[in-house]
């Protein structure tokens, strides 16, 4: 998969995201791997804690192809088994 579209398509758990934006300002520049996603929010284990992201409200950065890329977390909301079916 190529672009944008490969990431959004592609399975996020497991995954290193940073948080760099978000209603809460206090989560700006968290680090952490994705360990669970439902519909409406991504679960991102920091080494302090798991935070319960709400994806609508949020923009993630993570690696992909060895860039790093943006991604909006209104462009991924829906349930996990669902991205695939998503027109990028």
């Amino acid at each position: 998969m190529h672009g944008l579209s490969g990431v959004i398509r592609e399975d996020w758990i497991g995954r290193e995201v940073k948080i760099i934006g978000a209603k809460n300002k206090s989560y700006l520049g968290i680090v952490g791997k994705v360990v669970d996603e439902t519909k409406h929010f991504l679960l991102i284990k920091t080494p302090v804690k798991v935070l319960k992201m709400l994806k609508n409200s949020s923009i993630f950065e993570l690696s992909w192809n060895n860039r790093k890329v943006i991604v909006k977390g209104k462009d991924i909301e829906v349930a996990p088994e669902e991205r695939l079916k998503l027109k990028v």
